[in-house]
């Protein structure tokens, strides 16, 4: 009975416990967020590489309630796009994500993204990857493996 006691409180302790982030590169660990970092509209995770020009390429985790298909985000996510200048360079629909190659300028910045947004249920989660044009070449190939690395549990 001892045993069986042992178990549970060691399935609860082991269950109740946050993922840890290892960054075995930068020498460190950290654990994530054990809360609601699920709930559409939250931004769950900003990771940054060293600036260039005062600014960080960067790629961010967004949570979003969308109820419709991942073809009618793709419609209207190119046509907000249009509407503010900026360009979609390349896109595909793969399954149940969407890809998106973009640039145009945003505060001032002459930015070039990359985008993997992937549909379940009744949310988007999107990942992008944000560098300045002039830095696209030299930062793009960490920052696309990460957004094609992204996928959900």
């Amino acid at each position: 009975m001892n045993l069986l006691k042992l178990i549970t409180l060691l399935t609860v302790f082991l269950s109740i416990q946050a993922t840890a982030l290892d960054f075995p590169k930068s020498g460190f660990t950290i654990p994530a967020f054990d809360g609601e970092t699920s709930a559409a509209g939250s931004q769950p995770l900003t990771m940054m590489i060293p600036a260039v020009n005062g600014f960080s390429s960067n790629v961010n985790v967004q949570i979003q309630a969308y109820p419709s298909t991942i073809e009618d985000y793709k419609v209207l996510s190119e046509a907000q796009f249009k509407q503010m200048g900026i360009q979609a360079l390349t896109s595909k629909i793969q399954g149940d994500s969407y890809f998106i190659e973009y640039e145009g300028v945003m505060n001032g910045h002459s930015l070039h993204f990359y985008s993997k947004a992937i549909k379940k249920g009744g949310l988007i989660y999107l990942a992008t990857a944000t560098a300045l044009s002039t830095s696209w070449s030299s930062d793009k190939a960490q920052l696309i493996k990460v957004i094609d690395g992204f996928n959900l549990l």
